[in-house]
């Protein structure tokens, strides 16, 4: 008698079709997830670019000799608070300023600052200017 014939492919070559199988749809799987990271990795520099826009032309109050001054931006330089100070005074080549500062969001959060610097504000950042004239 002649055997059946069987069509089918033994058990152990049953288990490797199924296993490559497997391995395809998981290499499948992860050039999908590899894409969806790249998009994700996008819109997050996108978001973290219109974040940084929003934050340089925010508005942000702060106190200059007692009195409260709007600046648009999040950095100020020692020759723009003292025209908050003392509009057109930095004019007078015999006018010394000096200045203080307070609650800043850089670090340091206090200290003095000099011609040419500059610091990072914060609402409610306190600035002290005085003005001398040498004779």
């Amino acid at each position: 008698m002649n055997a059946p014939i069987n069509d089918e492919p033994p058990d152990g070559e049953k288990d490797i079709d199924r296993v490559l199988n497997d391995l395809k749809r998981a290499e499948h799987d992860l050039e999908r997830a590899r894409e969806e990271e790249r998009h994700a990795e996008a819109e997050i520099l996108e978001a973290e670019r219109e974040l940084e826009k929003a934050i340089e032309h925010r508005e942000t109050e702060i106190i200059v000799n007692s009195r409260p001054r709007v600046v648009h931006a999040r950095v100020v330089t020692f020759e723009e608070v003292v025209q908050l100070a003392f509009p057109g005074g930095a004019s007078n080549p015999n006018t010394v300023f000096s200045m203080t500062y307070r609650h800043a969001a850089s670090n340091p959060h206090a200290g003095e600052l000099g011609a040419g610097g500059k610091v990072e504000v914060k609402n409610g950042t306190v600035f002290n200017v005085t003005r001398t004239i040498r004779s």
